[in-house]
């Protein structure tokens, strides 16, 4: 028996191989949150002494409850610690926590089925579209890692496990605790509506999953002693989902704008949803014999719980759910978040469908069964990658945490009579709304300017206002100093500011430029074949 558990559990990690394998690719992909993740890792690589009390915010004001954890950036970490790269350790969280999806559905619908259908449960739960678009769409590092830590919060409520339970508990609060909030509470009336017994007594359930939030949230304390408890004003966006995206088979790359136009994939997917209209048809219309008919009433009321979860989840995040948003918003960002439990519930229901006849649960039937999610999803598996390694800290960010300036090379002497490029890396951090114009000022000790250069980025070719959230931007300015000028001692002055205002944007700092090259950063190079070599 351990052989054959055993066995299926392999099966899961090794289906998991087709989502994960994206991520061996070199580079980083690219997403909603751009290389956000990887920078929050550099900074608390470097102030390890604030861990106890760090919180991840690049780019982003603190958020009490939306604000990510620092559990997976611990993780991650622990990964660099041990030699491997900020990017790599990353991916490599990201890879664990899907691989791990996949083993804690298979645990938790196993409580309920058999292993075949406990297999596919779990094949379903990692291929499902909004999971795949959590990781490769978003780049929610934190959300993916709760997609493996969910199943077992309700897998141990489920078994009455207090310690378990309130260790996992904590643990989820501690990786996204808005999050975390929000699925006690599912899981609290899901654990209700499986179990009469705690229908009489739900005291107990209360304790085990509320007792791990409070323990979550004092070891939380030093954190907000240190940012405060705020709520970032307009942290709630209302793009509400409209019914068709849930069955729409489009895929894009775009943010969620809450229109027909929206461009973010917000689909439930084709196989689950017929899984689930299977596993109904089978359970309800099947006459059954005296034998069978204790086992399958147990089923169906399953699948009833799971079915009822999943509507009554998913209509949340319709805009007839509005009034409730009103106190659920914060929470989350936005109301589709609440689709990873859907996800949730609605993969356990597909399970059932092999459950409801022998016939189905027959190896060759299992196997189409189990590539039917791989299949249909395969085609969503193709981020969008970038040839960038981060190694070092950011270089500033502009206008109110706008824009990032990720990393800079000067190319060319600082001597007058010089043509000097700087190749530069920027991301947007949310939507820009200001078209900036990028300037670089050739400045002599002196104080005088013998050079300068003010343009749009890439030439004007992709002005910030047309920057997507997380999209990382390569651009290169070039000045030329004047020949008649000092012959050293110079510097550049670079920073952005709006043209019709003239108004610069300012730097974390209150800066309104920076000073080129800065103490500590690599020199300038003399040449561009030499910048390749260095690469």
């Amino acid at each position: 028996m351990f052989i054959v558990k055993v066995r299926y559990a392999y099966l899961v990690m090794l289906l998991t191989i087709f989502a994960v394998a994206p991520l061996a690719y070199p580079g980083a992909f690219q997403s909603h949150t751009g290389l956000s993740a990887v920078y929050n890792l550099i900074h608390l690589d470097q102030n390890p002494i604030l861990f106890f009390e760090w919180a991840p915010t690049f780019g982003r004001a603190y958020d009490l409850f939306r604000t990510d954890g620092a559990l997976p950036y611990l993780i991650a970490e622990i990964f660099h610690l041990i030699g491997v790269g900020y990017l790599d350790a990353i991916k490599l969280v990201y890879a664990l926590a899907w691989i791990a999806s996949g083993l804690t559905m298979f645990a938790l619908a196993r409580r309920f089925f058999s292993q075949a259908g406990a297999l596919l449960a779990a094949t379903v739960y990692v291929y499902l579209p909004f999971h795949i678009a959590t990781v490769y769409v978003r780049g929610a590092f934190a959300e993916s890692v709760a997609w493996a830590i969910c199943p077992l919060v309700l897998l141990v409520l489920v078994k009455q496990q207090t310690t378990y339970c309130l260790l996992l508990t904590v643990l989820l609060f501690l990786t996204q605790p808005g999050i975390a909030i929000l699925f006690a509470l599912v899981a609290f009336v899901v654990t209700i509506a499986l179990d009469r017994d705690a229908l009489r007594r739900p005291s107990p359930v209360i304790g085990r999953i509320f007792g791990g939030l409070a323990l979550g949230a004092l070891l939380y304390l030093p954190t907000i002693l240190r940012y405060g408890a705020s709520l970032v004003r307009d942290g709630f966006s209302a793009n509400y989902v409209l019914p068709f995206q849930l069955f729409s088979p489009l895929w894009g790359f775009g943010t969620s704008s809450g229109s027909f136009l929206d461009q973010f994939p917000l689909q439930l997917g084709v196989v689950p949803i017929g899984l689930a209209i299977l596993a109904v048809a089978l359970g309800w219309n099947h006459r059954d014999d005296a034998a069978e008919a204790s086992q399958r009433f147990a089923v169906r009321r399953t699948v009833a719980v799971f079915l009822g979860a999943a509507i009554a989840l998913t209509l949340l995040t319709f805009e007839i759910a509005a009034p409730l948003w009103n106190a659920l918003g914060i929470f989350v960002a936005y109301p589709w978040e609440l689709l990873a439990f859907v996800g949730l519930v609605l993969a356990l229901v597909a399970g059932v469908a092999i459950e409801l006849d022998a016939r189905l649960s027959r190896p060759a039937m299992l196997a189409f069964f189990v590539a039917l999610p791989v299949v249909a999803s395969y085609g969503y598996l193709a981020p969008r990658f970038l040839d960038v390694n981060p190694t070092r800290s950011h270089i500033a960010i502009f206008g109110n945490n706008e824009i990032a300036l990720l990393d800079y090379r000067i190319v060319g002497p600082l001597r007058h009579g010089a043509t000097v490029r700087v190749h530069v890396v920027w991301q947007a951090l949310r939507q820009v709304n200001n078209d900036y114009t990028v300037f670089v000022h050739a400045v002599h000790e002196d104080g005088e300017v013998y050079g300068q250069e003010d343009a749009k980025p890439q030439d004007g070719a992709l002005p910030t206002i047309k920057w997507m959230p997380g999209q990382v931007i390569s651009d290169t300015h070039t000045i030329q100093i004047n020949v008649e000028g000092p012959r050293e001692g110079y510097h550049l002055e670079f920073g952005m500011y709006v043209v019709a205002t003239g108004r610069r944007a300012l730097t974390e700092t209150g800066a309104d430029h920076l000073v080129l090259p800065r103490p500590g950063d690599p020199e300038p190079i003399i040449s561009e074949q030499a910048l390749r070599k260095s690469k």
